[in-house]
């Protein structure tokens, strides 16, 4: 990312925080930034877009990070789902006030937020692979009618996981840590044999700490 939207990513973050809403025009936006209206046009098409841009861009740095890890390339498919996890809060914890105004002010009757779109699909893209690479090394079960589903069924790990961490207190969000643990072992339990143990885990998980 280039300084000069990287600095738009955070003046406007900035803003949201400060006023809880966004600005109200992109022109009042990039005078107060001393930027011309056009220089914000370079790199996105509105503020919803940016918003989108943003989820897309922690995406892609989450995959960078973990693929650039040599053992990464080692780990099974359990393991690199959790690799996911783990880094993609490590990478949010910089924006975390940013990550908790976007999960509160998520939209009653919207399973996730609107600005999830694009890292929806990315995430999908992602999980789509690795059920791939699963059904090859048999850590995945084919399941006629089923197996195509698998990439749904994952993406409410990240929603899920999310909204719990910008509301976890324990230290170094070690709850968190934990559901990323049992939600992912869950997760391919369902997909491989009998899920019921990690089921009751996770359940148990749940009615204590939400």
């Amino acid at each position: 990312m280039g300084k000069t939207q990287e600095r738009i990513f955070n003046e406007y973050i900035k803003f949201i925080l400060e006023h809880k809403k966004q600005p109200l025009s992109i022109l009042s936006f990039t005078s107060d930034l001393k930027m011309k209206e056009s220089t914000f046009y370079k790199y996105f098409t509105s503020f919803d877009q940016l918003e989108k841009e943003f989820w897309k861009v922690i995406f892609d740095r989450t995959i960078h990070n973990i693929e650039n890890q040599d053992v990464y390339h080692s780990y099974s498919i359990n393991e690199k789902l959790l690799a996911f996890h783990y880094t993609l809060i490590e990478e949010l914890k910089g924006y975390r006030n940013y990550a908790v105004h976007v999960l509160h002010h998520e939209k009653i009757y919207e399973l996730y937020p609107s600005c999830f779109e694009t890292f929806k699909k990315k995430f999908e893209d992602f999980t789509s692979k690795l059920v791939d690479e699963g059904l090859v090394t048999q850590e995945i079960a084919s399941r006629p009618f089923i197996t195509d589903k698998y990439k749904y069924f994952l993406w409410y790990q990240p929603v899920s996981i999310l909204k719990f961490w910008v509301k976890d207190e324990s230290k170094n969000f070690e709850n968190t840590d934990a559901l990323i643990e049992k939600t992912v072992n869950f997760s391919f339990d369902l997909m491989i044999s009998n899920g019921l143990d990690s089921f009751f885990d996770l359940a148990k998980f749940h009615i204590q700490h939400f």
